[in-house]
């Protein structure tokens, strides 16, 4: 049922919410002219409504731009984490670094991750037969990108089945929430790092995904460490609030079984230093969630 509400939330801003933008040329800015609206001749998808924390890994494909090993999170104090909630945000976190490293094939970055992410799977006592009947367990198998991207997701999407049928809801949530802060996280480093005007759109456009995410949060707040991060995510969503978005009607099309819709973006319109609030925003949520795995 709230899957239905997500949805029919977003139809309406998608339909009635307008808005434009125009990004200017600059080192570090995005800038945004209401009277000069700009429109995106490719056909976008966007996730509306997350199931596991890979589902937005596509948010920092194509870019050009590289592998940058300074962006995904260092692993050497992971082994430190043993309170189960810590592990289901790590566990998100890792399922997209992980990701990231497979987009570029980089086979050793992608063999670290996914042992890291055995170890806290071991550590959560999640059934060994969710990464050990992987093809991925076998390293050789590491190469293929397009393959793995399928597998990441399977071993993702069993995880969150087992964490739902034990009653973990709360840990399956909480998973999310890391791999949909990591996934922005290395948007905004992106962006910043390599000036991709397009990467400020991708980050705009996913106040839908935050909308979805933080109402899978709110139903779990019995969980201690829930509460403890709501505070920011509906700060974040504040923030977003300011962001109108408006697709064109003719080609856009939603997909239920993808939790996705895809079409042309018409406008966007934003403050030009929203998009600046809404990165310092997920970086302090990163360093405010993960103390430890910060350099």
């Amino acid at each position: 049922m709230l899957r239905f509400i997500f949805r029919a939330f977003i139809l309406s801003l998608v339909f009635y919410g307008c808005n434009p933008k125009n990004p200017q040329p600059g080192e570090n800015d995005f800038i945004a002219d209401p009277d000069h609206p700009s429109t995106l001749v490719e056909k976008s998808e966007v996730i509306y409504s997350l199931n596991i924390p890979t589902d937005i890994v596509s948010f920092f494909e194509e870019t050009g731009t590289g592998f940058d090993p300074g962006v995904p999170c260092p692993l050497e104090r992971v082994p430190m984490y043993d309170n189960p909630e810590h592990i289901a945000i790590l566990l998100g976190i890792l399922g997209v670094d992980l990701s990231y490293c497979t987009l570029f094939e980089r086979v050793v970055e992608s063999a670290e991750y996914y042992n890291h992410i055995d170890l806290l799977a071991d550590k959560l006592d999640l059934p060994e037969a969710i990464l050990n009947n992987s093809p991925i367990h076998n390293q050789s198998n590491l190469e293929d990108a397009d393959s793995l991207r399928t597998l990441i997701d399977n071993i993702y999407t069993e995880m969150d089945a087992h964490f739902k049928k034990s009653g973990q809801s709360s840990l399956a949530s909480l998973s999310l929430l890391g791999g949909w802060v990591e996934t922005m996280y290395i948007g905004v480093a992106i962006y910043k790092n390599k000036h991709i005007l397009e990467m400020g759109d991708r980050i705009l456009q996913q106040k839908y995904s935050l909308n979805s995410l933080s109402g899978l949060l709110a139903i779990e707040q019995e969980s201690l460490m829930i509460r403890r991060y709501m505070h920011s995510v509906e700060k974040l969503k504040d923030i977003y609030n300011d962001v109108d978005i408006r697709y064109e009607i003719e080609g856009f099309e939603m997909s239920s079984t993808e939790q996705a819709f895809h079409g042309r973006i018409a406008e966007i319109n934003s403050a030009p230093e929203t998009l600046e609030k809404i990165c310092r925003m997920i970086v302090q949520l990163r360093e405010d969630i993960f103390p430890l795995v910060n350099r």
